[in-house]
């Protein structure tokens, strides 16, 4: 059974140039490890209030949000003791980034964090398809 992903990410992760691309690929390389993903979108939500996202709590106001979602072959490959993506989220935590973007917020280290209640900057989501 198929199933959708759909990641959040305050870093960009735009694929209009070589710096970006490399933030990107980086995802793509992490997701890689466990999956083969599918059907692969990226795109930019600009200026969205924090309220509505489950980023880390020094991200307040109004910042821009790129969503990246993707399918795989099988559902709960990404599965372990965290939760239904606790493996995904373990690969791409602490994965260094190229920072100074079109990111609004600051990201500070320079790593995609996925754990961390203050300074987390990506997460997913997962839908059975």
């Amino acid at each position: 059974m198929q199933e959708h992903i759909v990641g959040y990410s305050l870093v960009d992760i735009t694929d209009a140039s070589a710096l970006q691309r490399q933030n990107l690929n980086s995802i793509l390389q992490c997701v890689s490890l466990r999956a083969n993903p599918m059907n692969i979108k990226v795109m930019l939500m600009a200026n969205q209030s924090m309220e509505n996202y489950d980023f880390g709590q020094n991200f307040g106001g109004h910042h821009n949000v790129w969503i990246i979602s993707f399918t795989v072959e099988q559902s709960m490959l990404y599965e372990n003791k965290s939760g239904p993506l606790g493996g995904l989220h373990e690969d791409v935590h602490q994965v260094p980034i190229i920072a100074d973007l079109m990111e609004s917020a600051t990201i500070s280290p320079e790593i995609f964090d996925a754990k961390d209640h203050l300074k987390k900057n990506i997460y997913f989501n997962r839908q059975v398809l």
